[in-house]
C-alpha cells in the first residue's frame, strides 16, 4: 500500500489505495469510490463530488470535508477507532451514519437530508445552520449537542438521550412532531 504525506492532489478522478497523510484532496471528482481499506490521517477534501462512496473498512482520522457534494454516502462501517469526521458546507443528503461513534464531530452549514442517525453517538456534535430536514434520529445519543441554528429537524426526545443538548427557541416544535400536537 502506497504512502502519500502532504501532498495536495488536485483534479484527479481516482485515488490510488494507500495511507494518505496530512493531503489536501482538492476539486476532484471521485464519485462511486469504494474506499475500503484506504487510510486517511489529518487530511481534508475541498470542492470535491464524493457522491454515491462507500467507506466501509477506510481510516478515517481527523478528516475535514468543505464544500464537497457527498450525496447517498455509506459511512457507517468506517473504522471506529479515533474515527474524527468535520463537514463544513456539504451536501450529504441520503447518507448513513448509522452507529458511529462521532463525538465533537461538526456540521455546519451542510445539507443532511434525509441522512440516517440512528444508534450513533454524537455527543457534543455542532449542526449549526446546517438543514436537517427527514432526518432519522433514533437511539442516537444527543447529548450536548448543539442544534440551536439548525433548520428543520424532528427529533423525538422519548427515543434519544438529549441531556444538556442545546435548541433554539424556534426549534422547539421539532421536538415535539413525534406527539402529533399542533402547535400555532
Amino acid at each position: 500500500m502506497d504512502y502519500i504525506q502532504n501532498r495536495d492532489i488536485v483534479k484527479v478522478g481516482e485515488l490510488a489505495p494507500g495511507e494518505y497523510v496530512n493531503c489536501s484532496i482538492q476539486s476532484s471528482d471521485l464519485s462511486d469510490i469504494d474506499f475500503k481499506n484506504f487510510e486517511f490521517e489529518d487530511c481534508e477534501f475541498v470542492d470535491c463530488n464524493l457522491s454515491n462512496c462507500k467507506w466501509a473498512d477506510a481510516k478515517l482520522q481527523n478528516i475535514k470535508y468543505s464544500n464537497c457534494k457527498m450525496i447517498g454516502n455509506s459511512l457507517e462501517n468506517a473504522k471506529s477507532f479515533l474515527l474524527e469526521l468535520h463537514f463544513e458546507a456539504c451536501t450529504l443528503n441520503m447518507s448513513s451514519f448509522y452507529g458511529l461513534a462521532l463525538k465533537e464531530s461538526t456540521f455546519l452549514n451542510s445539507n443532511l437530508s434525509e441522512c440516517e442517525f440512528s444508534d450513533a453517538d454524537l455527543q457534543s456534535c455542532q449542526f449549526n445552520d446546517s438543514q436537517l430536514f427527514g432526518a432519522v434520529f433514533a437511539n442516537a445519543n444527543l447529548e450536548k449537542a448543539d442544534f440551536r441554528n439548525a433548520l428543520s429537524y424532528s427529533i423525538d426526545p422519548s427515543a434519544n438521550r438529549i441531556k444538556n443538548a442545546q435548541f433554539s427557541e424556534s426549534g422547539i416544535a421539532g421536538l415535539l412532531d413525534s406527539f402529533k400536537i399542533r402547535i400555532e
